[in-house]
């Protein structure tokens, strides 16, 4: 960054300082006590995922001082047990954000529910601050990561890469090719993305599973991407050689990984943002509200939790210059939030239009009897069936098996099709509780769109589909990618500054249109890198 684009940054924010003590001067009167001066920072970044950890990562490298807030934990300190994070089979408590039953994307077999064996296998620890949440809008689930480091902590690490195509019908304003040979090497580069040794992988017995899934994928005419990952292959090899700690090997994926996960932002951007000497940081530290003072300055007010609960505090911060990266969940609740109760009251009306779940659906299917699973399955580092290049049903689907030290025969999938729906969210003062309206005939043309593509694997194969790892359903609307409700280019400009507001901005998934095709976490991070280059560089 130019010294130039740094004072240019901060000009504004010693003219908004300014402004406001100008005010004070103004307004008070001798009658008045001086009210408690609150702590103020240049920037305030609130949530520490994909977007956030770019945020703040750049902002401390331009010697910008600025605060991350984050509404979860930091998993930095083992338990009892030497373990930071819960395994899925039997999870415990740390699995969930102030749950009894851990959400579970894969939730029942042959009649057995994951909630029925947590229920006979008690936690050794109460209710906490735990790592994911699972919220039912409407006709479909969402899955999220609560902590420092946000959903990189809790996903399967795929670090998929856009088409071309992919981008330009995302973001049509912004040159593929800039996109993809710049930005996304830079998150590539950062997240310590690794890809697999082929030889390894065609014969280790942790990748059974792929092979075959493979196979029935090429029966039915398509293709796979053996995508990159943010776990580290190196350390899986390492791993089935027993030279160290099991990770991916050990049932250990959705609630964090206690080793071998290097590649998530809690490992890799907030660790150099606070190296920068520029950047703190405040986890479990919820932000219950923002407004504008008429000095230009941005006040947050936050409620602080211990680990199980208990209220710590609430404070007021001020800052110049805002942004939000809390997912699309909280992003779009804070800014709703402001809009309805006054802190805000011009945001634009786009600001929770444009929701999607970029196509998410889960399904399942049986496999030959002389087709296995494998007795011994990575929960981490899978292969995709990658049907893009379709005009008419675009597909990308992620392969994994079921967690279970038998042969289990069955192949399931995390799929991603492509349709028009968009739906609206909604804040409810009362509940202080946003809500997203996604009716069942957007489920119904999900899975429309996903039989026709599985309908092709299991004829082609012979096989059946299974009811049974999905509480009886074949196809299950359950999504991990949220997308949308601050539209770039609609509630704000192409590069996250929201309309009508100087000095606010949003840099995560909240961004985009609804839908990108494929597991978004890499085109997350290259589009947060872009848009905060852009800012620090004045570029319109």
């Amino acid at each position: 960054m130019s010294p130039y684009s740094r004072r240019q940054f901060l000009y504004g924010a010693a003219a908004a300082v300014g402004a406001g003590i100008g005010a004070v001067a103004c307004s008070g009167t001798r009658d008045q006590p001086a009210a408690a001066p609150r702590d103020h920072h240049t920037a305030i970044v609130v949530g520490s995922g994909y977007g956030g950890g770019v945020s703040a990562l750049r902002l401390g490298q331009a010697g910008i001082d600025t605060l991350i807030l984050e509404k979860g934990r930091h998993w930095d300190t083992p338990d009892d047990d030497g373990k930071r994070f819960s395994k899925m089979l039997p999870p415990d408590n740390r699995a969930t954000w102030f749950g009894a039953v851990p959400p579970c994307l894969v939730p029942s077999f042959q009649g057995i529910s994951i909630e029925d064996v947590v229920k006979k296998v008690p936690s050794p620890t109460p209710v906490q601050a735990g790592i994911c949440e699972k919220v039912t809008y409407g006709a479909h689930n969402v899955f999220r990561g609560i902590a420092v480091g946000g959903g990189s902590l809790v996903n399967a690490a795929i670090a998929a890469i856009p088409t071309q195509g992919q981008v330009q019908e995302a973001f049509p304003d912004i040159d593929p090719g800039e996109f993809l040979n710049t930005y996304i090497p830079r998150a590539t580069d950062m997240l310590k993305i690794s890809y697999r040794d082929m030889d390894w992988f065609e014969q280790t017995p942790w990748f059974q599973y792929a092979r075959t899934g493979r196979q029935y994928a090429a029966a039915a005419g398509y293709n796979v991407d053996y995508n990159g990952s943010a776990y580290s292959f190196d350390y899986m090899k390492q791993e089935e050689a027993g030279t160290v700690p099991r990770s991916a090997l050990a049932l250990e994926c959705q609630y964090g990984n206690n080793y071998g996960r290097f590649g998530s932002v809690d490992a890799t951007y907030v660790p150099a943002a606070l190296a920068t000497g520029k950047v703190t940081l405040r986890p479990l530290t919820e932000v219950t509200g923002i407004r504008r003072e008429p000095s230009g300055e941005y006040v947050v007010s936050t409620r602080e939790i211990d680990r199980w609960g208990k209220e710590l505090g609430r404070r007021e911060i001020g800052c110049d210059k805002l942004f939000l990266s809390a997912g699309v969940l909280g992003t779009n609740q804070i800014l709703m939030r402001a809009r309805e109760t006054g802190g805000l009251h011009d945001l634009s009306p786009e600001i929770g239009r444009g929701y999607g779940n970029n196509g998410d659906v889960m399904v399942a299917h049986r496999l030959q009897d002389s087709d296995p699973a494998g007795t011994e399955q990575s929960l981490l580092g899978m292969i995709n069936i990658d049907g893009r290049d379709d005009p008419d049903n675009p597909v990308y689907a992620s392969m994994f098996s079921i967690p279970l030290p038998l042969e289990t025969h069955t192949l399931a999938y995390y799929v991603m099709v492509k349709t028009g729906d968009r739906a609206d969210l909604a804040y409810d003062a009362k509940t202080d509780a946003i809500s997203i309206l996604w009716p069942q005939e957007y489920t119904d043309h999900l899975v429309d769109r996903a039989k026709t593509v599985f309908d092709k694997v299991t004829q082609a194969n012979g096989v059946d589909y299974r009811d049974d790892v999905f509480d009886g359903q074949v196809f299950a609307p359950n999504t991990v990618h949220p997308l949308g409700g601050c539209v770039r280019g609609v509630a704000t400009d192409g590069f996250g500054r929201v309309n009508g507001y100087d000095n606010l901005f949003v840099n995560d998934a909240s961004l985009f249109p609804g839908y990108l095709g494929c597991n978004p976490y890499m085109s997350i991070t290259a589009l947060a890198e872009r848009n905060i280059e852009g800012i620090l560089q004045g570029r319109k």
